[in-house]
């Protein structure tokens, strides 16, 4: 069975003042796909999440998503389609864990109180997380963090996940926790790009790896 195309890169050239970051990048995702993106620490491979997202801007070429050029579609809606999670977790520091799990519900979905409790609830439940739902952040631990990050980002139901270097913060043990809920997305069909340095797990979860060097993006 054939996979629909989700997303495609093409000719996508990235400068930064007068540093070229990538050049003539081209790609496709398809839904259900796996891609892993690697490379040496500041390569770009971050830089090229975010511009997917458009939390940057591309210099030159396109990026199409399920056929439309990504700048013709409002932000509030690309970034619910597509959602992203940061190495730095990103959570409110004021809010609880569940009131981080149901702002964007709330406020972006739409949704009802009662409803986003529940469907917060579940997932905290999933990833093993209940009892922490009146925790803050900083009463976390980095993995519980990043799960949270990610449980945020699952809720929001978006058609391409990024994960960028979701475990390069944190401890062995912590990186487990978080490799296994990675692994649980990739069993449930998600469409994911991931960025890591876990050269193992990007092997063994990934379609297709892609190395970002010498400016250039090609197939391993």
């Amino acid at each position: 069975m054939n996979k629909k195309s989700i997303l495609k890169m093409r000719n996508v050239s990235k400068c930064y003042k007068d540093e070229l970051i990538f050049k003539n990048v081209n790609f496709e995702l398809k839904k259900g796909d796996v891609i892993s993106i690697v490379g040496k620490s500041g390569c770009g491979k971050s830089t090229m999440l975010k511009c997917i997202n458009k939390l940057g801007e591309i210099n030159s070429g396109e990026i199409m998503f399920n056929g439309v050029n990504i700048n013709e579609i409002p932000l509030t809606v690309l970034r619910q389609k597509i959602g992203i999670v940061f190495q730095e977790y990103n959570l409110f520091d004021h809010l609880t864990v569940i009131e981080n799990l149901t702002l964007a519900l709330i406020k972006i979905k739409k949704y009802s109180l009662n409803r986003s409790l529940k469907l917060a609830r579940d997932v905290l439940k999933k990833i093993d997380l209940l009892d922490k739902q009146d925790k803050y952040p900083d009463e976390l631990s980095g993995g519980q963090k990043q799960r949270v990050a990610i449980a945020r980002t699952l809720l929001m139901k978006p058609e391409i996940i990024l994960l960028d270097e979701p475990t390069s913060a944190l401890d062995k043990e912590m990186k487990e926790s978080v490799l296994n809920l990675i692994k649980e997305m990739v069993k449930e069909d998600m469409t994911l790009i991931i960025v890591s340095h876990e050269e193992n797990f990007v092997e063994n979860v990934s379609d297709k790896i892609f190395k970002l060097d010498k400016n250039g993006l090609k197939e391993l």
